[in-house]
């Protein structure tokens, strides 16, 4: 029973530790982990001085795995393989531990990103979106959707993406976050700028909220881009001073301004807009050197009117004709990415969340049910077997006290025959008794009756004595004395 008891428990107690292995305990990976938001340049430096050959487990590899790229985006560094993150996928995708599986889906879409594999990326954040949502990771939220709504804003999905950034300013006001906060203003204004003339106030009051929140954090990076949108809508207003003032702040605010190719077309189409049509050109000609097809096709048609204006139609309409060309090249390019890439993306990230959703109901199943099912199985045995052996005790007891009746039986007649030849004896005593107290009697007949009177007495006595011996009573007194010195678990049922 002991054995049973043992290796039941033993079951259930494996299988608990297999359902709650979920993160590794290695103690470099943790501290590493805590350094990952402040420090990320320390956090990449302790996990580049680890040796892997010191993991036990499948679980210290695929949390170094996930680290490792962590740290590398959070350094800037640009990863193009993904070969490291998607072993941390698969791991955290079969134990099914839905804060891993959200981290590690999110940052697979940052390599696809580093990659150029857009759709791929896409699908990815899609995926991860709603496993962060399902375990509060607000500010991981903000950041996947800040990536989502990127995406649907280059391929046009106005929409789509200003809901998606509408989302993603909600979670930055909650956390307080002034990047995550300037980046959804500064996209909503760029995308009510794209939806026309009826929108240009409320793109210019989000994009002047989103300049303020970027000059109090001095984030330089988002402070330019927002200078960018601001010169493009002020270009469209016809405020050709404001636009040319925010095109410069653009480009004195780029990091690497030899290669600030959108800089560049921002300002010369603000130079266009004023009538400098010589600093226009110059800006537009180094435009012309991104790969960007939009940004050709802009500069192009830019450099066109500028062609007509001064005069030149046969360089303009060559220009427009360039122009026409990287137009037809970016549409085809847009067109193929969203019917044949993007809605395949959607439909792919809902059913990988299906499928996660399913493998992680299935986990449930073997992680609590299976134990339970044990559990209960195990009481179900220990009854039955407690069962049978009181139904055996009680068996025994039974025939017992069957057995204690028929000798109850025997010795109460037993006792009724002694008890009448007790009554017998002592009548001839009396007989013998008033013999004796005639005086009819001779001397030698007298002794002789005193003799047998004697050996009477003496023999009641030994009737009355075997008497006791089998009477009941003499029985429960034995049975008190015998449960009395037995120890304490031993039960004596007495039969009264």
């Amino acid at each position: 029973m002991g054995k049973t008891k043992a290796i039941i428990f033993f079951l259930v107690a494996f299988l608990l530790l297999a359902c709650t292995a979920r993160q590794s305990n290695n103690k470099q990976l943790i501290w590493a982990d805590s350094l990952m938001r402040s420090l990320p340049d320390s956090a990449l430096s302790v996990l580049q001085n680890i040796s892997t050959q010191e993991f036990t487990s499948p679980a210290d590899s695929a949390y170094y795995a996930l680290l490792l790229t962590q740290a590398r985006d959070k350094n800037y560094v640009v990863q193009v393989d993904d070969s490291l993150i998607r072993y941390a996928v698969a791991h955290y995708d079969k134990i099914g531990n839905t804060r891993m599986q959200a981290s590690a889906h999110y940052y697979w879409g940052c390599v696809y990103r580093d990659m150029n594999k857009q759709t791929e990326a896409f699908r990815e954040y899609l995926i991860a979106a709603p496993l962060t949502k399902a375990v509060g990771e607000k500010r991981q939220l903000g950041l996947i959707y800040n990536n989502i709504g990127y995406i649907y804003y280059i391929l046009n999905f106005k929409e789509k993406a200003d809901s998606i950034y509408q989302l993603m300013e909600n979670i930055a006001q909650d956390l307080k976050d002034m990047d995550l906060w300037a980046e959804a203003l500064s996209r909503q204004g760029s995308i009510a700028l794209m939806k026309g003339r009826d929108y240009f106030s409320v793109a210019e009051r989000k994009l002047l909220d989103a300049f303020v929140v970027a000059d109090r954090i001095e984030n330089n990076e988002i402070k330019a881009d927002i200078s960018a949108t601001l010169s493009r809508l002020y270009n469209q207003m016809d405020q050709g001073g404001k636009a040319l003032y925010y095109g410069k702040l653009n480009l004195s605010l780029r990091r690497d301004t030899a290669r600030a190719y959108r800089s560049f077309l921002i300002l010369g189409d603000a130079y266009y807009k004023i009538g400098e049509y010589d600093s226009a050109t110059f800006y537009l000609n180094k435009s012309l050197l991104s790969k960007d097809y939009g940004r050709r096709a802009d500069a192009y048609m830019r450099l066109a009117d500028i062609a007509m204006i001064q005069g030149n139609a046969a360089l303009s309409m060559r220009l427009e004709r360039y122009s026409s060309t990287y137009k037809d090249s970016l549409y085809q390019f847009r067109r193929n990415i969203v019917t044949d890439k993007i809605v395949e993306a959607e439909t792919d990230a809902r059913l990988m969340l299906h499928q996660l959703y399913y493998k992680g109901r299935l986990n449930i199943y073997l992680c609590v049910f299976i134990p339970v099912t044990i559990i209960i199985i195990m009481i179900v045995f220990l009854l039955y077997r407690k069962n049978k052996q009181y139904r055996g005790k009680n068996d025994l007891l039974q025939k017992n006290n069957q057995q204690l009746e028929k000798v109850n039986q025997d010795l109460s007649q037993h006792y009724a025959c002694l008890q009448k030849e007790i009554t017998q004896r002592d009548l001839e005593i009396e007989n013998l008794r008033k013999e004796l107290a005639s005086c009819r009697i001779d001397e030698e007949r007298r002794e002789k009756i005193r003799v047998e009177l004697d050996e009477m007495v003496l023999r009641r006595k030994a009737l009355v004595k075997e008497a006791f011996l089998h009477s009941p009573l003499y029985a429960k007194m034995q049975a008190i004395i015998k449960d009395y010195l037995e120890p304490v678990g031993g039960i004596k049922k007495i039969i009264y």
